[in-house]
């Protein structure tokens, strides 16, 4: 098979490994219900902080946003509540409260999947957690500005395709970098900046691509309240799924999981068993040196340890030292040796012909 599918399978089964020991869609369920509660007091704080700007393209760009991405049921019952909320002190006081409270929820749920996956044992302190849960709510809060931001300078679906392939691809850089803090801080482990990128990417290109599907179907979804809240479970459920999907990524691809061990493909750590491995060219050198031996057609002796086995010169000898030209085969090179054999009957014709003494 070839190095570079046989990686990329590895690869993927070791996902798959991870996603079912760690129960990552179950968490996403947890982690759906908690954004649901918290959502409509984040809401409320978002549009107070907005409205005191001064400025009202934010503000009506930010309820704008919030339509575009209901159901016209959830719109009845969110946008609505919105809209009459106005600059109530108290529901934001008490909105306040209730975020507090649904974020370190979040945050339990997020840093309970971060750390079962990374496999880490570090503690976390009510300090960490109350630091890491602000981490959660700023990103979240910017996530949403930005959005807002980019709706209201390049509109989506307004001005055609280039247009709105253009908002999908800001959407998509901004919410990777409004992602990156929460994939380096959260796994509690000295992680490399390089190894955050896989996942961060993918978060960020799920959730716009969910968001994207979820509009459209919003467009023609149903009116009900019930169904829109329903839909809306459902939209929140599949991004924090794609969240942790993310983090997944980033640990497998680092070997930084316990419930895997494969070759790292960004930075990470060798599996446990790994020596110290010599260079590309190190190699290459010495399988260079070994098929000059072989031309000599002398008996091939392979010795592990204290033990050796001897085989007759190989008839057929291979070498592949390329370099990957993907970067998904790290450092791999191949040796192939092959002997023809004779079958067992014609040795035993060739026995039973000899003449006996």
């Amino acid at each position: 098979m070839n190095p570079r599918i046989e990686r990329g399978l590895t690869v993927g089964r070791a996902i798959v490994t991870e996603i079912r020991a760690e129960k990552i869609t179950f968490l996403a369920g947890s982690i759906a219900y908690h954004a649901f509660v918290s959502l409509l007091p984040l809401l409320f704080l978002l549009l107070a902080a907005i409205s005191a700007t001064g400025s009202r393209s934010l503000e009506e760009g930010f309820i704008t946003l919030i339509e575009a991405v209901l159901t016209p049921g959830a719109q009845q019952l969110l946008v609505t509540e919105l809209q009459t909320a106005g600059g109530s002190t108290g529901v934001t006081i008490v909105g306040g409260l209730v975020l507090v409270w649904g974020t370190l929820r979040i945050f339990r749920g997020l840093d309970t999947a971060f750390s079962d996956i990374y496999e880490t044992e570090t503690a976390n302190t009510f300090g960490d957690q109350l630091s890491d849960g602000l981490i959660v709510l700023v990103t979240f809060a910017v996530a949403i500005v930005t959005a807002v931001v980019v709706r209201s300078v390049v509109p989506l679906g307004d001005d055609g395709l280039l247009a709105w392939t253009l908002s999908r691809a800001v959407l998509v850089a901004g919410l990777a970098v409004t992602f990156f803090p929460m994939y380096y801080i959260f796994p509690d482990t000295n992680v490399g900046v390089v190894e955050v990128f896989p996942g961060t990417l993918f978060a960020a290109v799920g959730l716009v691509t969910f968001e994207t599907l979820f509009t459209l179907y919003a467009q023609s979804g149903d009116k009900s309240v019930v169904g829109g809240i329903l839909v809306l479970l459902t939209w929140l459920y599949f991004s924090g799924l794609v969240v942790l999907l993310g983090a997944v990524v980033n640990a497998v691809l680092s070997n930084r999981s316990a419930d895997v061990s494969i070759e790292p493909v960004v930075g990470g750590v060798r599996p446990a068993h790994d020596r110290e491995r010599p260079t590309r060219h190190e190699v290459a050198d010495s399988l260079t040196e070994l098929k000059r031996l072989f031309d000599t057609d002398e008996d091939v002796v392979v010795s592990v340890g204290d033990q050796s086995v001897t085989l007759p010169p190989p008839q057929r000898y291979e070498t592949d030292t390329e370099s990957s030209r993907l970067g998904l085969v790290d450092g791999t090179v191949r040796l192939e040796l092959r002997w023809s054999t004779r079958d067992t009957a014609d040795v035993d014709r060739a026995a039973a012909s000899d003449p006996v003494e």
